[in-house]
């Protein structure tokens, strides 16, 4: 029988701080798409996704860094000099296989800024909905402690796709046994097509990324942070952040 948890919602940075200080376990959900983009890079591969808040910081790590990928944007467009932008779909690509990617972005990077090495943070998005339920379920299981779903927003502000993620996330982890909230992927696609931010991706060019991040389940991994880095959590390892 699942064990029964303790979840709460939050969006934005001073609800992320507020739970890494009480030591929650934090979901971190930014749809569209650096979520999205995490998740898929390492599906197919790449061996961690160092987050770093700045562009000038990205780029000097990156120099120390001789084989890692640039990948980034701000206004949701790709950064002059980078190997990628923020398309999930970039990732795909068989050459990010066994590579290090810096990535910085308008607001999942920038808000989590450097947490405490102590902190443990799980990625979740549509692509990883059930696999992220169940990794959490699993981690609260080994150390019980409130769980927080945070809604990343997009500067500062709300963000509906986020919420709407993090709602169905939420549902997940405090009703495990019931059938799942979230409809086809047809359907969410169909939520995600009308909020601001994809006005904004349909405008520069990416309503396939609205698309792509609106499927559910296509992959069965859910990121940790750990010691700065990304990596798909695996049971048994990385217990240093529980």
């Amino acid at each position: 029988m699942p064990v029964p948890l303790e979840v709460s919602r939050g969006t934005g940075p001073s609800a992320l701080q507020e739970a890494l200080s009480e030591n929650h376990i934090v979901i971190l959900v930014d749809v569209l798409r650096a979520s999205s983009t995490i998740i898929t890079a390492l599906a197919n591969g790449a061996s961690s996704i160092i987050p770093v808040p700045t562009v000038s910081e990205a780029r000097r790590i990156a120099a120390t860094l001789p084989n890692a990928l640039l990948a980034g944007e701000r206004a949701a467009k790709p950064l002059p000099g980078f190997d990628y932008g923020n398309s999930p779909r970039n990732f795909l690509s068989p050459s990010i296989q066994g590579r290090i990617i810096i990535l910085t972005t308008s607001n999942f990077t920038r808000i989590l800024g450097t947490p405490p090495a102590s902190a443990t943070i799980l990625v979740g998005a549509f692509l990883n909905i059930e696999d992220v339920s169940r990794t959490t379920q699993h981690l609260y299981s080994l150390s019980p402690r409130p769980i927080t779903v945070i809604a990343v927003g997009s500067l500062n502000r709300p963000a509906a796709e986020d919420d709407i993620a993090a709602d169905h996330i939420t549902n997940r982890l405090t009703h495990p046994s019931d059938p799942p909230s979230y409809a086809s992927s047809e359907d969410i696609a169909r939520e995600l097509l009308v909020t601001r931010h994809a006005s904004t991706l349909i405008s520069l060019g990416y309503e396939e990324d609205i698309q792509f991040c609106s499927k559910t389940n296509s992959y069965s991994l859910t990121p940790i942070l750990h010691r700065g880095a990304f990596i798909p959590y695996s049971e048994g390892s990385h217990t240093s952040t529980l």
